[in-house]
């Protein structure tokens, strides 16, 4: 018997969240006779935490965790396999980036929305997926949001209609849904200006410069340094 599971996609193009790829869709195909993890109980929270600030302490962060801590279903305890989180944002021009959670989940294929099509929207959509039959019953650090821009507060609303959650693979087969606290909407104030620029950072390429060096090691301005720069929106 062989079984086909879409779990997530996500599109949208400069006028609808209908057009072009900005997501991507899971699909686990597998051959035999098998279950999923299904019927799960109760609901996983998911919460939004101011994080440490980034990129010259000018740009703050928001981690994102989804915790599935005494959920269970077919199967046993409940895992996290992959997600689809959206949200709003109340204002442009303030989103940087996003990255991949590290707890306990190290090797997430994850995308997210490009720069542009949040400015344009103002949605921001993560997408995150991985095959773990054992993935652990715990609270899980899954994204963390890079915020850049003008002083003032940023607002993160979430969209449940655009989200969803799915859990480990069981047997061989999966993943089965994972139903969502709805979080209520979270505020972060950026409170520095980001000034830092590409083209300045290209142009200090090897030379000292302790504005512009970003990220350890310490010392002249290197490839790691203007990639984290392109990382806080410039």
């Amino acid at each position: 018997m062989r079984r086909c599971y879409v779990i997530g996609m996500e599109s949208m193009n400069e006028g609808s969240h209908l057009g072009s790829i900005l997501g991507f869709v899971i699909l686990v195909a597998i051959s035999g006779v098998s279950f999923a993890q299904t019927m799960i109980t109760g609901a996983a929270p998911v919460t939004l935490l101011e994080g440490p600030a980034e990129c010259g302490d000018s740009c703050l962060t928001v981690e994102i965790q989804v915790d599935l801590t005494g959920l269970s279903g077919t199967g046993g305890v409940a895992g996290l396999n992959a997600f689809v989180l959206a949200f709003d944002l109340d204002r442009s021009n303030v989103y940087a980036s996003a990255r991949a959670g590290t707890l306990p989940i190290l090797d997430w294929h994850f995308v997210r929305t490009n720069r542009e099509h949040v400015s344009t929207t103002d949605r921001l959509i993560l997408v995150g997926a991985v095959s773990d039959m054992t993935a652990p019953n715990q609270s899980y650090h899954v994204a963390t949001v890079v915020f850049c821009g003008t002083v003032g507060d940023v607002t993160l609303t979430f969209v449940p209609s655009e989200s969803s959650l799915g859990s480990r693979l069981v047997n061989g087969d999966g993943p089965g849904p994972i139903p969502i606290e709805t979080p209520i909407p979270f505020t972060v104030t950026i409170t520095t200006p980001f000034t830092l620029d590409l083209a300045m950072g290209i142009s200090l390429w090897l030379s000292v410069s302790p504005a512009y060096d970003l990220v350890n090691p310490i010392g002249p301005i290197d490839i790691l340094d203007l990639t984290k720069l392109i990382d806080c929106g410039r």
